[in-house]
């Protein structure tokens, strides 16, 4: 009775089951025998060789191909090949051996048995998952998984991957071969991932079965004998149950009721949620104290950084308001040594012209010797006393030089102390930087609670203490520095001064300075005239040269005075910083292009202003034309000397 059972069931779901449990394909049953008389007519043949295996229609890997087309490549479903086999067949425009085949090949896909059970599985009916409704203490193995018995033969004892391809329409995620004491049976494990989409297709695989007829229950009650595919959902009697079915399914799922797995999915979303929230309150607390303290440490940096600013250009005010002081006493000192150079050759050549006109009176008449021996006695008396203020004079002369080298000894004392103002500059700044420093871990420390007696109060009476110390410090420094400041004032005003004096010294006595001498007073940051001669005699006619090359010396020195042009730039070159010129300005550069002697005199002159005094006018300074530098005191000095010794010298020989 089981047994008619079951050929009156598969008679009724798969009217052309074949023996190998083989699903039919949709369209093997709509075919009719139209023009067989014709393929046996003139295709014998060719069907002999499709029947036989000759001809093959199905390659090794499963897909259909024609024999009769030279696209070999093509590949084709079953319906599509007959479909294409009697649309050839059918034409009236090819030739009638292509036709005959095409039929044949018709007639022989028409007799073939239907595609298997995997084609049925690609295509699965449209089914609602949730026709079948499950209670919330129903059990399901988790992750979501289908038992799929009695596989077809072309998937026994092959890979999963296989099977797993055939069944993509339902989107598996793992297939699972089931074994029996190490061999392979005809059941598998199909796993459909752990989200509400595997769910769904799972519902959707037990569906398709269902609907099909072979369900759980049925395979159940009609176990023996059946060899069609039956597949279901696993829940938790298969997942208790003895056997290899049972044992794969505890090894790799669980089971869970739907009311578990929302309540699982509800507590990790919480939980995540209330992670990342406190992350992010985290996140931000951190972000504002960086704020806060980026803020701190930038207002203090502004404040230095101003404070420093400040103290620059009032140290620079000092030193011109110094430099103005010391020309000053220097151009009185030089005036009044001048009038009394003056007033003593004045007295010296009076007292000749006297001795003179004594001796005319004394040869014109011997009656008046006793009067002209009064007269000689007195003027005698009168050169002793210009002897003793020649003496005076000479004493002053040395009293000078000793003042120059004092004042080179202050000099150098002055560099000095620019050192050591610069050093404690220096050591003022950190300390401010660390006072600074310790008052805001200070407030810090003070801000955190803390016992009395604790480590904190200790650490902060120990900050205080470190801050008391840095402060008095300070104050030390600053003393130390003024100090420092109004003795280099002091010095550099003395030794301006005697610069001052030596320069207006050296005009007195050598008249014009030349280039020859060894020792003299330089034009600093003069322009040269010669070069802008020459470049005018090379462009214009000998009577125009002179007025353009005038023209353009008299346009240049304005632009050299012009304080709005800057053709300097700052470079590092081993850690100092230096203005050099601009190659690229656009005045030089077309300059440049004319001559390049007068662009040489041009770039010359802005060094050596540049380099001096930093203002644009030409200055005079003591210089030393043998080693083409600025001439120190000491070698001035005693260039002063040897011109005096000089000119008193010549004095002697012309009285």
């Amino acid at each position: 009775m089981i047994t008619s059972f079951l050929s009156c069931s598969r008679n009724w779901l798969f009217p052309s089951l074949g023996p190998q449990g083989c699903w039919p394909s949709p369209s093997a049953m709509d075919y009719t025998s139209d023009g067989d008389s014709d393929v046996e007519a003139y295709g014998a043949s060719t069907f002999q060789l499709l029947v036989s295996g000759n001809l093959k229609v199905m390659s090794d890997e499963g897909v259909y191909r024609c024999p009769f087309c030279s696209d070999e490549e093509k590949e084709y479903s079953l319906d599509d090949l007959l479909q294409h086999a009697l649309g050839v067949g059918d034409a009236r425009d090819l030739q009638a051996k292509e036709k005959t085949d095409h039929c044949a090949l018709a007639k022989y896909l028409k007799s073939k048995p239907a595609e298997s059970t995997c084609g049925s599985l690609l295509q699965p009916m449209l089914i609602d998952p949730q026709v079948h409704q499950h209670t919330r203490d129903e059990q399901f193995v988790w992750p979501w998984m289908g038992i799929l018995v009695n596989m077809p033969n072309e998937f026994f004892g092959k890979s999963a991957n296989r099977l797993k391809e055939h069944l993509s329409s339902f989107h598996p995620v793992k297939v699972h071969p089931v074994y029996n004491r190490g061999s392979p049976t005809r059941d598998a494990i199909v796993e459909f991932g752990k989200d509400w989409g595997g769910f769904r297709n799972a519902r959707a695989f037990e569906s398709h079965f269902t609907m099909k007829g072979y369900s759980k229950k049925c395979w159940k009650e009609m176990k023996c004998g059946r060899t069609e595919p039956v597949g279901w959902m696993a829940r938790a009697d298969d997942y208790n149950s003895l056997g290899a079915i049972g044992e794969l399914l505890r090894k790799n799922g669980d089971l869970k009721t739907l009311s578990d797995i929302e309540n699982d999915g509800t507590n990790k979303t919480d939980k995540l949620m209330a992670n990342l929230a406190c992350q992010v309150k985290k996140k931000e607390m951190h972000l504002e104290k960086l704020e806060s303290e980026y803020n701190k440490r930038s207002a203090l940096l502004d404040t230095l950084m101003q404070k420093r600013e400040q103290q620059e250009q009032s140290y620079t005010r000092e030193i011109l308001k110094m430099r103005q002081l010391s020309q000053q006493n220097t151009q009185r000192v030089v005036d009044e040594n001048r009038k009394l150079r003056s007033d003593l050759q004045g007295m010296v050549d009076e007292l000749c012209t006297r001795n003179k006109h004594i001796e005319e009176l004394a040869a014109q008449s011997e009656c008046n010797s006793r009067e002209l021996e009064l007269e000689k006695q007195k003027n005698a008396l009168k050169a002793n006393h210009l002897r003793l203020a020649a003496l005076e004079q000479q004493k002053a002369d040395e009293n000078v030089n000793k003042i120059m080298e004092r004042q080179k000894r202050e000099k150098e004392a002055v560099l000095e102390m620019l050192l050591r103002l610069h050093t404690q500059s220096e050591k003022k700044l950190n300390l401010e930087l660390d006072i600074k420093h310790l008052m805001g871990k200070l407030q810090v420390m003070e801000l955190k609670p803390g016992d009395e007696g604790s480590e904190s109060s200790k650490r902060i009476d120990e900050l205080k203490e470190e801050l008391s110390e840095k402060i008095t410090e300070l104050n030390d420094v600053e003393s130390f520095n003024q100090i420092l400041i109004t003795k280099e004032s002091k010095n550099s005003d003395e030794l301006r001064e005697a610069r001052e004096v030596l320069i207006d010294s050296l005009q007195g006595l050598s008249g014009t300075t030349s280039s020859q001498t060894q020792i003299g007073i330089k034009r600093i940051g003069e322009l040269d005239s010669k070069a802008f001669l020459n470049m005018c005699k090379r462009k214009f006619a000998a009577e125009d040269a002179e007025t353009e090359s005038a023209i353009l010396f008299s346009k240049w020195q304005d632009e050299i005075k012009n304080p709005e042009w800057n053709p300097f730039k700052v470079i590092m070159v081993n850690g100092n910083v230096l203005e050099v010129i601009r190659e690229d300005d656009n005045k030089l550069q077309e300059l440049k292009e004319h001559s390049e002697e007068a662009y040489a005199a041009v770039t010359k002159a802005l060094t050596e202003l540049k380099v001096g005094n930093g203002r644009r006018e030409p200055f005079l300074e003591l210089w030393n034309y043998k080693e083409g530098r600025k001439a120190q005191m000491k070698e001035a000095i005693q260039h002063a000397l040897e011109l005096w010794k000089a000119s008193k010298a010549n004095g002697k020989k012309r009285r």
